[in-house]
C-alpha cells in the first residue's frame, strides 16, 4: 500500500499547535492540489467535533502518541496518507475520551477521495503503529528520507 505515500508529502512540522499544523498542511496540500479550499476549515471541524489522538500508551507504553485527522471527502482530490513527524509535541483531543488532551509527537493525515476505504485505511495506519518493532525510531526522526524509507520499507 506504499502507493498511499509520496515523498514529497512527509512534512516535519515546528507548529506550536494543531491549527497552525493544520494551515501549514493544508497550504503544501493546496499547492499541490490534493484538497480543495475548504479543507482546512472542514478538518478543524471535524477534529473538533471527533478528535483523532490516540493514546498510544495502553499498547506500547514506550511509544508516542499519534494522531490522524481527517475529514470529508468532498475536501479532498487524492486518496494518500500524510505523515507528519511533529518537533513539538501538540495538544489533541482523545479518540477515545474526547474530553481529554494528550501530547501528540506523530500525524498521519488521512486524504481519502473515496470514503470508503476509511476504515480500511485506518487499520492499515494501526496495524502499521502497533505491529512494527521499531517504530519508535521513526516517530523520533525527524529526516524526511529516513522516515520515508522506513514506511516504504515497512508499511
Amino acid at each position: 500500500m506504499t502507493e498511499l505515500f509520496d515523498k514529497d508529502c512527509i512534512y516535519v512540522s515546528d507548529a506550536k499547535n494543531k491549527e497552525d499544523l493544520f494551515y501549514y498542511i493544508y497550504q503544501k496540500l493546496l499547492e499541490k492540489s490534493f484538497v480543495k479550499e475548504n479543507f482546512y476549515e472542514m478538518i478543524l471541524e471535524r477534529e473538533k467535533n471527533y478528535p483523532t489522538g490516540m493514546d498510544m500508551s495502553v499498547v506500547n507504553p514506550n511509544l508516542s502518541n499519534i494522531a490522524i485527522p481527517h475529514t470529508e471527502p468532498s475536501t479532498v482530490n487524492v486518496t494518500k496518507i500524510i505523515p507528519i513527524k511533529l518537533k513539538n509535541s501538540l495538544k489533541f483531543n482523545n479518540m477515545i475520551e474526547p474530553d481529554k488532551e494528550i501530547l501528540v509527537d506523530f500525524a498521519f493525515m488521512i486524504l481519502n477521495k473515496s470514503g470508503g476505504e476509511q476504515t480500511n485505511i485506518l487499520s492499515q495506519i494501526m496495524d502499521f503503529v502497533t505491529k512494527t518493532e521499531d517504530i519508535g525510531k521513526m516517530f523520533e526522526s525527524n529526516d524526511v528520507d529516513y522516515i520515508y524509507n522506513f514506511i516504504k520499507e515497512k508499511f
